[in-house]
This record gives structure tokens, sequence and C-alpha cells, in this order.
């Protein structure tokens, strides 16, 4: 712990008001709570993921393989999306990399039946060629005649009646770290399709990881997280790669705590209560 004398009352007033209920919060980004609203938390599963619905947005292209098999690249938020037909269903695929220029998009593809690249050429926004690489390419993309197999080009009455189908709901542990006294901060977000908002914050004893409402979320070198504990406003540090030696940090009531940041415990093991 980095402060002066007092260490044992020091770490109480930082640490002590995590049993109860967060009933404040500031509307910024995260789980937030609007000043003034209380909510009681329910126990929950934080940690297991929610398949969301889906729908596609804005076609870059769709093509046929001469196997029957229908690609549909689309430009979702925050990035482009692949889908792949599957028997009846349209179904996502998670994209591990896209490159454009004007004249084209081209995306890399992870698939549990083996990497793929999809590339759409187009003139004026309106697709002119379509190709899929099994495999990886040897560079960031591929040409589209010399490599992979060309797709027919199809319109949106091809694929109207596959029920178009998400990829299943997946939680990512952003930080799991502990302080001096055993005390836990648990930070989550969706593994896909994610922004700050989206971040959780529990925090708390393992018997009982309370969610707290998030002020705000601000990523550099190091990753500051802002939160409300009983009325407290708690800031979090957490390091990264490009801060090697930064500690990582707790500060609450001007007084600062060291983070012991665990990258195994994954968050799993403690009992959370959601907001």
């Amino acid at each position: 712990m980095k402060s002066s004398g007092g260490g044992a009352v020091i770490l109480a007033l930082l640490l002590g008001c995590t049993g109860g209920s967060s009933s404040d919060g500031s509307s910024s980004s995260g789980a937030s709570v609007s000043p003034g609203s209380a909510r009681e938390p329910q126990a929950c599963s934080p940690l297991e993921g929610v398949t969301q619905p889906i729908t596609l947005d804005k076609i870059v292209g769709a093509g046929r393989h001469t196997d029957g098999t229908i690609f549909v690249l689309d430009e979702g938020r925050p990035d482009y999306r692949a889908f792949v037909s599957e028997g009846s269903v349209l179904q996502r695929k998670k994209v591990a990399g896209s490159g454009s220029t004007p004249d084209w998009v081209s995306v890399s593809v992870t698939d549990a039946n083996g990497p793929f690249a999809l590339k759409v050429e187009s003139a004026s926004g309106v697709p002119t060629r379509m190709a899929v690489f099994r495999g990886e390419p040897k560079g960031k993309t591929f040409e589209i005649g010399d490599e992979g197999d060309v797709l027919e080009l199809v319109d949106a009455s091809t694929y109207a009646s596959l029920a178009v189908r998400n990829i299943p709901g997946t939680v990512n542990v952003e930080y799991d770290a502990s302080t001096s006294d055993g005390r836990r901060i648990v930070v989550t977000r969706p593994e896909i399709d994610w922004s700050y908002e989206d971040f959780r914050v529990f925090f708390g004893t393992p018997e009982r990881m309370v969610e707290r409402p998030v002020r705000s979320v601000s990523r550099g070198s190091a990753t500051h997280i802002t939160f409300d504990v009983d009325s407290v406003e708690h800031d979090a540090v957490f390091g990264s790669s490009l801060s090697p030696n930064l500690t990582s940090t707790l500060t609450a009531n001007g007084q600062r705590a060291d983070l012991a940041v665990d990258e195994t415990a994954r968050g799993v093991g403690l009992t959370y209560f959601c907001l």
C-alpha cells in the first residue's frame, strides 16, 4: 500500500464499504445508475454469456459458392461481420481482422471448420466481384481470380429465408485483482460487439462481489476505471503491455492501495450480485 502511517485505518477507509448495495452513480459510461435511483443487488452469474439477437446491416457483398454455400459480408458496428449459410441458418462467424480501400474489403475469419478469408471488390459502392479463400492467405489479403474461389454474386432474395444467428455470447474478464486484505475487483465486458459502456465492475469479498455503478472508462498505456461504492468514487488503474512497470492501484478518499492482478483466476469461484 502506498500511504503514510495508519495502514489498517486507511485500508478500512478505502475498502470498508463493500457489503451493501451501491445506490449512487453518474450516467457516464458502463453499467451506471442515474443519481437518486436505488437498486438492490440480486444474486447473478455475470460470467455466463447471453447470445444476442442479430439482423443484417449494410451489406458489403453476398456470394454463392459452387457447393451451394452462401457467404455474406456486412458493415456492422463496430466492425465488419461475416455470415455463412449452414442449412436453414445464416450463421455469423468471428472476424479476426479486416482491411479495406475504396475499391475492396477483405476480412479474415475464425471458424471451427478452419479459417477462411472473404474479399469483395466494388465500384461506387456496388459489389463487382467476391471470393473466398479457405485457409490463411500468405499476405494480408488475396487476389480474386488468382487465389481462392470466385463466388457468384447474389441479392438478398437468395438468403432472405435463412434465419440469421449470432455468435454465442461470451463474457471476457478484463481484470481480476485483489487488495492486500483479500478484497477482489473483477471487470468484465462482452467478447464481441463491445464498447467501454459495456464494462461492468464487481467489487467486494469473494463471498459477496457486488456490481458497482461505473462512472467512466478510458484506455491508453493504462486503463482507468472509476466507479462508485456507496457514493464514494473509486479509481482503479490497470497497467498493460505498454506500461509493464506500472503498478495497478485502487484509489478512494485520497488514499491509494496496490492491486495484485491475477491473470489466471478469471473471476471464477466468486459469488456475484448484480444491479
